[in-house]
């Protein structure tokens, strides 16, 4: 193992020493210096039910104070990105041409809220250097607590042939070519009309329902399936669920393609993938085998243990599977109180151990806490082991799928006083690291918008630019001592 930390160290080295030419000023440069490893950190904030935000608030001053506290409060621990639910119930946190606006932000379905709520959000979210990740949900319409109850009445912008009703919830119908297409279109417009980093879907396919009752499609199934010579349908009732359900994760991939391909697509599985497969109808691998999506973040709500369905038995499973998608950690944050049921819940404990163990597995970079306001509510403290984990800053990871073009690296590094500055491309931010000496791991020190950063202690120090667009990181400026 050593021997191969050496070799590593060397190549580095040699090729940061390659990508400078030594000729061309009297500075020094870097050769051997190490950066660390980019990690994505973030958050879901849940909105349906307004359980993360707003949270019943209908007032916009308020609503945005809340939206500002969690930002600061992210900002303020290292976290660098945020998956905000803008689509949770055939509704949406913006002006959209194909459903209503949704009853969280103003109490009524459909009525316009006076501010852009989704151009608030992202503003607020980059301008502290956190990525946004738009969350939306492909089928669900609207739930209700039983079939003795009605469901809220269908917008009119939603055609009622697309869905179907079942005891407690009402879906799109994802056996419906025009569904498909209309989830197709929902994301164009999205990703389209508002600067999202990406497009993340969570573990809602085909409902789960009661053990007593069955997916209604057996007309569609009839349909859309084709029978072989022998008088028999050329594919299972199962499978024509997983393929209806293949083809609307493939669409929504092509479709960012070909219109933003540096929108980062992540779907959030549950962890017990037999569920995915055979109940929700997901094939998980086989979109990351095939590419579809760039990350898969499992559901990992568990505590460590010898169980299969234990946390650190989950992540290995999932380690294996993932491909050459990004394998990011679901954090169950929520299940940690004083009143937990389960004693290990009652402290946070194994939460240090849970992020202990994802830290040793290689496939992993990065986390997602499930949600917000367990940060702000902060039981058992929470927060102490966050702060820990995310205790020094960190760059997200590119993860375009085609070779990173990198930016310029910045030039022309100088002080005032404590200030280091500097000259960078303007479509970028910058990382600020202090170099611990030849051939180890660099600290990153600030990530910032600006063009200068105030130094917190003596020491060698360079600089990168990396690209708003998709995180892709240029060379090592040359080094500045302080």
């Amino acid at each position: 193992m050593k021997t191969w930390k050496k070799i590593v160290v060397m190549l580095c080295a040699g090729l940061i020493a390659a990508c400078h030419d030594s000729n061309d000023t009297d500075e020094p440069v870097i050769e051997t210096q190490l950066l660390p490893k980019k990690e994505l950190r973030g958050v879901w904030m849940a909105t349906v039910w307004g359980l993360d935000w707003p949270r019943g608030d209908y007032n916009t001053e308020t609503q945005k104070a809340k939206y500002i506290e969690y930002m600061d409060l992210f900002a303020d621990n290292n976290i660098n990105a945020v998956f905000v639910q803008v689509r949770g119930m055939a509704d949406s946190y913006y002006d959209s041409s194909y459903e209503p606006w949704s009853k969280y932000i103003t109490g009524v379905a459909g009525k316009k809220p006076d501010y852009d709520v989704l151009r608030f959000m992202i503003d607020e979210a980059h301008k502290r250097g956190i990525s946004f990740h738009a969350w939306i949900n492909p089928y669900r319409v609207a739930t209700r607590a039983n079939n003795k109850e009605e469901f809220p009445e269908l917008d009119a912008k939603i055609p009622a042939a697309l869905t179907k009703d079942y005891s407690t919830i009402r879906v799109y119908n994802p056996a419906l070519p025009e569904v498909r297409q209309r989830i197709y279109d929902i994301v164009k417009d999205l990703i389209t009309k508002y600067d999202v980093d990406g497009v993340h879907l969570d573990d809602y396919f085909y409902p789960a329902l009661p053990v007593d009752e069955s997916l209604n499609d057996s007309t569609e199934y009839k349909t859309y399936v084709k029978k072989n010579a022998e008088g028999k349908y050329e594919v299972s009732l199962e499978d024509f669920r997983r393929n209806n359900v293949d083809l609307a994760v493939k669409g929504i991939h092509d479709i960012i393609q070909a219109t933003r391909p540096e929108v980062v697509f992540s779907i959030s599985p549950a962890a017990n993938n037999d569920n995915n497969y055979n109940r929700l109808f997901a094939d998980v691998l086989k979109w990351s085998r095939e590419g579809w999506t760039e990350a898969i973040i499992p559901q990992l709500y568990f505590l460590m243990g010898t169980a299969e369905t234990s946390f650190n038995h989950r992540l290995h499973w999932w380690s294996q599977f993932t491909y050459n998608n990004a394998l990011f950690v679901g954090y169950g944050v929520y299940r940690f109180s004083g009143d937990a049921q389960e004693a290990a819940y009652r402290t946070s404990g194994d939460l240090a151990d849970q992020f202990a163990f994802a830290s040793t597995m290689r496939k992993v970079q990065g986390s997602v806490l499930y949600s917000a306001h367990s940060l702000l509510e902060n039981k058992t403290d929470i927060m102490a082991v966050i702060r820990e984990t995310y205790k020094q800053p960190a760059l997200l990871p590119y993860l375009g799928k085609a070779k990173a073009v990198l930016p310029p690296a910045p030039s022309s590094l100088r002080l005032n006083g404590k200030e280091l500055q500097w000259t960078g491309p303007a479509d970028a931010y910058f990382a600020v690291y202090r170099g611990n000496g030849a051939g180890k791991v660099a600290t990153l020190v600030a990530v910032t918008r600006d063009t200068k950063q105030e130094l917190p202690q003596a020491g060698t120090y360079f600089v990168t630019a990396v690209n708003k667009k998709d995180n892709a990181e240029s060379q090592p400026s040359q080094e500045i001592s302080y």
